[in-house]
């Protein structure tokens, strides 16, 4: 409530609510009022009391407070939320930079299901307020008004309809809180299918070969099947809350009327009766969106505390120079961290590159990724001693990074001066295409670029990286043999004083290396 009254744009939005809401029940109530008056003969000097005319104005400002008031809390209490987006996805993405959590299970911004499931957690946070602080406080303040309009013309209808609208309310409620507990576990097991499948993909090789493909698949869509289930249980679930709340308004109505009538309250005696009536069922309109004002308000909360979790930063990492590995008798290991059968042991040092020579599936790029620190190590104590240092030490360059939606120059990662951009587009032979699409600050998307130049792209990131040990996978894919050879010649001519391990199953880029270590058997030799 704070930030609300602090910024001015959300204060405008909760005024404009309120006046809608409010406008609303005026709106139906005057008009009941003026109906009723027409129908009861005996109310004739009520009726005569607002000339035709002067209730027609009144209709009208109201039906035009209610319209106004609704637009200005749409279209300003976006505006805040939409400010309140970049205030703090800014603040997200800054810690998700040097998140462990970003990198753990070998995450990238082009994993669809984790990001997905992120722009999940973020938009139920950025729009909390605009989908339950506001309706909310607009609901407190018109049930407010109501309560106190029933207090003065029909007291005795007060109890029934606490009593109908506590049950209303907190069936509403049990049944949103069950949807919020089955929403989160159907993007739960979305996750999980999408780690699975992704896992799965990287060890195909492996998991044929051991042949368990099919069954590994099958659970994996199963999950699938089962988070589909679950969210169709969820929606149900809000669906059953919101009819339950439906039925409030013309209850509560009713409930009053009845008072009226065991009250004697006829003739003109009925008309206060007939408005308060009318604006329980007016103001019912504000009791159906509860449950899902309570759902918004548990997404926020679950959002909350899963970016809170992903988001959260990294122990700081020593300085270190570039690093002198040795790595003794490692296990291979694949993507589900099964162990392939095979050994490995090798040094790295900066000016000797050492290349990991090897087939598709025998545990080259999973060697990487926990050497990097992006997923655990395994076997023992960490070759740089701790995973945290792994990661603030080395540049891990996948073969299938992603190209953000902006320009080259933030697809670099770089805050170098842009003679080091352009030297190290040079070095990858980007620099014609760069220029082609409009320099350095033209926006490019991920279909911009082909496969080959998304590859150069990354190699390119990896020469301005300011990183001690820079991790390769494959730096030749999606590029000839010759092309390869050349542009790879030149990064490391480049890095010649950084700690370089790079993988690829092509023999003629493996000889450019200082030491070359063959994997894929039982007992391979470095």
């Amino acid at each position: 409530m704070t930030e609300l009254m602090r910024d001015r744009r959300w204060l405008i939005a909760l005024c404009a609510a309120v006046l809608s809401a409010v406008s609303a029940v005026v709106l139906v109530g005057v008009s009941a009022w003026f109906l009723g008056a027409a129908m009861l003969a005996a109310a004739a000097p009520i009726a005569t009391a607002w000339s035709p005319p002067a209730l027609v104005f009144a209709i009208r400002i109201a039906a035009f407070l209610r319209i106004g008031g609704k637009y200005t809390e749409r279209s300003v209490g976006h505006a805040a939320a939409l400010n309140d987006q970049v205030a703090h996805r800014q603040h997200v993405f800054t810690q998700m930079a040097g998140a462990r959590s970003v990198r753990v299970g070998g995450w990238q911004l082009a994993r669809a299901d984790r990001l997905q499931h992120f722009i999940s957690d973020v938009e139920a946070v950025d729009f909390e307020r605009l989908r339950a602080v506001l309706p909310l406080l607009s609901l407190a303040v018109v049930g407010f008004l109501v309560v106190v309009a029933t207090v003065a013309i029909t007291p005795s209808a007060l109890f029934p309809l606490t009593v109908l609208a506590s049950v209303a309310v907190s069936g509403a409620v049990v049944l949103a809180r069950r949807a919020a507990r089955q929403t989160e576990r159907a993007a739960d097991l979305r996750q999980i299918f999408g780690e699975r499948l992704g896992l799965a993909h990287g060890g195909m090789v492996s998991l044929q070969a051991g042949g368990t493909r099919r069954r590994v698949m099958r659970e994996t869509f199963g999950a699938a099947s089962q988070a589909e289930a679950v969210h169709r249980t969820a929606r149900l679930s809000l669906h059953l809350a919101e009819g339950f709340l439906a039925a409030v308004g013309p209850v509560c109505a009713l409930i009053i009327m009845a008072v009226g009538v065991f009250e004697g309250r006829g003739g003109a005696e009925a008309l206060p009766v007939i408005l308060v009536a009318v604006c329980w069922l007016a103001a019912a309109e504000l009791f159906v969106p509860i449950a899902r004002i309570h759902f918004a308000a548990a997404e926020g909360r679950r959002g909350r505390a899963a970016l809170d979790a992903f988001a959260s930063t990294d122990e700081k990492a020593p300085a270190q120079p570039a690093p002198h590995l040795a790595l003794r008798d490692v296990p291979l290991l694949d993507p589900l961290g099964k162990s392939l059968g095979g050994r490995i042991t090798f040094d790295v040092c900066p000016g000797a590159p050492v290349a990991l020579l090897g087939p598709s599936g025998c545990g080259k790029t999973s060697l990487l990724k926990r050497l990097a620190g992006w997923q655990e190590w395994r076997a023992g104590p960490h070759p740089l001693k701790r995973e945290a240092i792994a990661r603030a030490t080395s540049h891990l360059s996948l073969h299938d990074a992603a190209i953000l939606a902006g320009s080259m120059r933030h697809n670099l990662f770089s805050d170098a001066p842009d003679k080091d951009l352009l030297a190290a587009l040079d070095a990858v032979e980007l620099v014609p295409r760069v220029v082609e699409v409009g320099g350095l600050d033209a926006e490019i998307r991920q279909d911009t670029l082909s496969l080959g130049e998304m590859r150069r792209v990354a190699l390119a990131r990896a020469l301005l990286s300011s990183k001690e040990l820079i991790l390769f996978d494959e730096p030749g894919e999606h590029l000839d043999t010759e092309q390869a050879q050349k542009i790879f010649a030149r990064v490391l001519e480049r890095c010649a004083d950084k700690s370089i391990v790079f993988v690829t199953h092509d023999e003629a880029l493996a000889s450019l290396a200082a030491h070359v270590v063959c994997m894929g058997s039982a007992d391979p030799s470095p």
